[in-house]
């Protein structure tokens, strides 16, 4: 989106303020306010307040705009051309209850039995099931009781708590690692989607159109290329929050979301693709200036920690769909975080297709070569 800046509704500068007020006054009266004079204090001390309410009338004025607009005013917004906000998703996982012995009649396992990894985020069954008279385990799908990505990757065997006790139920465990848990939009999505919206009222195919279904299909899909190799052959490829590539129920849900006979011309076969991986490797030696050595330590942490210099560029590489591979910007990143030298082996740049994404492979090969 193109950076607006925001509009000045109404004049906030003091000085003009506090001059037209006391023009204006002393033209009513017709008498001069001259410095002392009580009126003068008082209508004064009233500039504060005016410009203060101006500023407010300026930022609501603002926030009725897209690009400016947040909250409940941007879901507000969205109505107009019916684009609701994505809600948040509940995450899933298969569970196995396992019974103490074998029994000779049914045990239930209730709809809504909840289970948990830490007695702090729950999981429930989303169906009742029958371990019948012979077996000693039930396999049960549950879904996290509230949607978000904190329900995310729970590895198999760490939902083990049963909160719902059932009798000759001896234990529980998750099978596979919950997945499928999201976030409600952000207000920079939701926002990116009601400029995106105009194009979706053709069905003439054209390619914001596509882009606005795709994100629409599911909350954590960030970006999306559309292509058209031929005539009437369009490729969408949808892109995940940091850079993940989307498994084929997000596939799916795209599919199913652009190939509505209202959405797309019948002449167009649309066919939803995982991105392509455009593979790098990073290697380089960085100095620091003996005039830092104070902040050596500082100064290293932000370019080899968790969420330092080349953490920041793999983050910013792998976000969009078809950006170059840049060296350049990951050597801005090490100045910035404070080295004085950096000889860089690789990567090289690389311009990608639009339907690629670029990932790093194989270790970080990250060299220190001291002060200088």
């Amino acid at each position: 989106m193109t950076d607006f800046q925001p509009i000045s509704f109404v004049d906030t500068d003091a000085e003009r303020i506090e001059r037209e007020l006391l023009l204006d006054y002393q033209k009513a009266i017709g008498q001069a306010l001259f410095p002392g004079d009580p009126r003068r204090h008082f209508l004064l001390q009233m500039v504060p307040a005016l410009v203060a309410l101006r500023n407010s009338i300026n930022y609501t004025g603002n926030s009725n705009l897209l690009p400016f607009a947040f909250g409940s005013i941007l879901d507000a917004l969205g109505d107009r051309f019916n684009v609701p906000r994505l809600l948040e998703s509940s995450a899933q996982v298969t569970i196995r209850f396992s019974l103490s012995t074998i029994q000779t009649s049914a045990i239930t396992i209730p709809v809504g039995t909840r289970v948990t990894p830490d007695g702090v985020l729950y999981f429930a069954t989303v169906s009742t099931y029958t371990i019948n008279p012979g077996e000693t385990f039930g396999d049960v799908l549950a879904m996290a009781m509230v949607g978000g990505e904190q329900y995310n990757g729970f590895v198999p065997g760490q939902i083990r708590l049963l909160v719902d006790p059932i009798p000759y139920v001896a234990s529980v465990v998750n099978l596979d690692i919950s997945h499928g848990g999201t976030d409600a939009e952000t207000d920079d999505a939701y926002r990116e989607r009601q400029r995106l919206a105009p194009a979706s009222f053709s069905v003439a195919g054209p390619r914001n159109a596509y882009v606005f279904w795709a994100k629409s299909a599911d909350v954590g899909i960030t970006d999306v290329a559309v292509t058209s190799p031929g005539p009437g052959i369009i490729n969408i490829y949808p892109l995940l929050e940091n850079g993940a590539l989307p498994n084929k129920d997000v596939l799916d849900k795209v599919e199913e979301a652009v190939k509505d006979d209202t959405r797309r011309p019948l002449t167009d076969l649309v066919t939803v693709l995982a991105p392509e991986e455009a593979t790098y490797e990073i290697s380089l030696t960085y100095y620091i200036s003996s005039e830092q050595s104070a902040k050596e330590a500082a100064i290293r942490s932000a370019i080899e920690g968790s969420d330092g210099a080349i953490y920041q560029y793999e983050a910013w590489q792998s976000s969009k769909l078809g950006r170059a591979i840049t060296p350049d910007y990951l050597i801005s990143r090490l100045y910035v975080a404070g080295a004085y030298r950096v000889v860089l082996t690789v990567p090289t740049y690389t311009p990608l297709e639009e339907f690629k994404i670029a990932k790093r492979i194989g270790d970080l090969s990250i060299t220190y070569g001291g002060l200088i």
